[in-house]
C-alpha cells in the first residue's frame, strides 16, 4: 500500500524523470511528451508533495471497476513525504485536508464508465529528452542504458543499498532488465538475437518489447509485437544489440487485434528464451484469479492477478507501462497474451515504481489465440507462426 504514495510523491515532485531517456540508436529515439510526460501544471519555485493524494486518486480509480483498497496510514505517507522533501530539491510539505480524504468515495461510488480505454505503451523519444536525462548523477554506457547511483532512485527501485540502478525507459523507476549474455554472444557474430521480451526499436520513434520470435510455415524468421508499436515497412533494431543495425522490418499491423508482425533478415536469429523467460507454447485458457506475468523493458519481470477476460481482451493486475507494450503475457511457460495498453488514459496511474505493489492501473493485454488465428487467416508472412526450435 505504501508505494503509489512514494511513487506519486516523487513523480510531482521530479517531473523531468517523466519524459527523459536516451535511445540506443542514434537517429532513434524514446517517448512523446503526449504519452509519457505528466500532465500536471507545475508551480514555480518550490514543488508540494503529498503522497496521501496520490494515493487516494488510485484508489478512487481503482473503485471504479470494483476493486476497493484499505484506507490511508497517515503514519505512513507523513514518513513517505519527509523522505521525499529531504532527498529532492525544492520540494516542500502540502497539508492534506479531510476533503482530500475522502474525494475517492465519491468517484468509486458515482458510476461503472467503460475502463478499457487502452493506453498505448510504446516509448515515443525526442531530442529534448535526450538532452535532460543525462545528469550529474546519470552515467550512460549506452545511449538507452543509463546507469544511477543517486538515492531518490535506489529506493523508488527498491533497491536502496545498490550499488547502481539501471534506467531504460524515461518515467519508469524500475531497476530495468540488463542485456543478457546471450544477446552479446550473437552480437559479436555481427547479429541480433531475438526472443520474448527482447527491447526493439522501430521505425525512428518508437521503443517497445518483443511478444516472441519463430518461424512461419514458408520457414522465414519473424517476430510479433504490438500493433500500435510498428507500422508496415518500419525498420527494427534489437536496442540490446542496436550497433549491429537494422535487423527486421514491420510487414504487417493490425490495430482491431494489436499485434504486428515483423519478419527478420538474415542478421537475426531466433530464440524461444531471452534473458531468462522461456516460452514453450502459445495460446490457450485463460480465467479470472488465474496468475500471470510478463517481461517488460520498462518494469522487467511481473506478475499480477487476472481481473476479466475474453475471447480477445485480457485484464489483469500484471505490471506494465510505456516501453512494455508488446511483451510478452505468461501463464508459466505458455505465452498467452501481448501487453497492449493500459485501462485508463492517465500515466499518473501506471505502473511506475516496484513499491507501488498491486496499486496502479490495470492492464489490457491481447490474446494470442486471437492473435494468431488472424495471423493465419491474413497468410502470408507470419501464418503458421511457430517458436524457435
Amino acid at each position: 500500500m505504501t508505494a503509489t504514495m512514494v511513487t506519486g510523491a516523487v513523480m510531482l515532485a521530479v517531473p523531468t524523470f517523466a519524459g527523459a531517456e536516451t535511445p540506443a540508436v542514434p537517429a532513434v529515439p524514446v517517448m512523446d511528451a503526449s504519452s509519457a510526460e505528466l500532465p500536471v501544471e507545475q508551480p514555480a519555485g518550490q514543488v508540494e508533495v503529498s503522497s496521501a493524494d496520490v494515493l487516494n486518486q488510485v484508489r478512487g480509480q481503482l473503485a471504479t471497476i470494483g476493486v476497493h483498497t484499505q484506507g490511508v496510514d497517515a503514519a505512513v505517507t507523513d514518513a513517505v513525504d519527509a523522505a521525499i522533501v529531504a532527498h529532492v530539491p525544492n520540494t516542500t510539505l502540502r497539508e492534506t485536508t479531510p476533503e482530500d480524504l475522502v474525494t475517492e468515495v465519491a468517484v468509486g461510488e458515482s458510476s461503472r464508465a467503460e475502463y478499457v480505454e487502452q493506453t498505448d505503451l510504446q516509448v515515443e523519444i525526442t531530442d529534448e529528452m535526450r538532452e535532460r536525462f543525462v545528469e550529474e548523477d546519470s552515467v550512460p554506457l549506452d545511449q538507452n542504458y543509463v546507469w544511477t547511483d543517486d538515492p531518490v532512485s535506489k529506493v523508488m527501485a527498491g533497491k536502496p543499498f545498490a550499488d547502481w540502478i539501471l534506467h531504460r525507459v524515461p518515467g519508469s523507476w524500475f531497476d530495468a532488465p540488463r542485456i543478457p549474455e546471450e544477446s552479446m554472444v550473437v552480437q559479436n557474430q555481427d547479429a541480433s538475437l531475438y526472443g520474448p521480451g527482447t527491447p526493439i526499436y522501430l521505425g525512428d520513434s518508437m521503443m517497445c518489447t518483443l511478444g516472441a520470435a519463430g518461424t512461419d510455415a514458408q520457414g522465414r524468421k519473424v517476430a510479433i509485437t504490438a500493433g500500435h508499436c510498428g507500422q508496415p515497412g518500419d525498420q527494427v533494431w534489437s536496442a540490446d544489440s542496436w550497433q549491429v543495425g537494422p535487423t527486421g522490418t514491420v510487414v504487417a499491423s493490425n490495430q482491431l487485434y494489436d499485434y504486428s508482425v515483423i519478419e527478420l533478415g538474415s542478421n537475426a536469429e531466433v530464440t524461444r528464451s531471452y534473458n531468462g523467460v522461456t516460452v514453450n507454447s502459445v495460446g490457450g485458457p485463460v480465467a479470472p484469479g488465474d496468475i500471470l506475468c510478463k517481461q517488460g523493458v520498462a518494469t522487467g519481470n511481473t506478475c499480477g492477478n487476472v481481473w476479466s477476460v475474453d475471447e480477445e481482451l485480457q485484464v489483469s493486475q500484471v505490471c506494465a507501462m510505456v516501453g512494455d507494450s508488446g511483451a510478452p503475457v505468461l501463464a508459466g511457460d505458455r505465452m498467452v497474451g501481448m501487453v497492449s495498453g493500459g485501462v485508463w488514459g492517465d500515466q499518473r496511474l501506471s505502473c511506475q515504481s516496484p513499491l507501488q505493489g498491486q496499486l496502479f492501473m490495470p492492464t489490457a493485454s491481447i490474446a494470442m489465440d486471437a492473435v494468431l488465428a488472424d495471423v493465419n487467416a491474413r497468410g502470408g508472412v507470419g501464418a503458421g507462426f511457430r517458436l524457435a526450435d
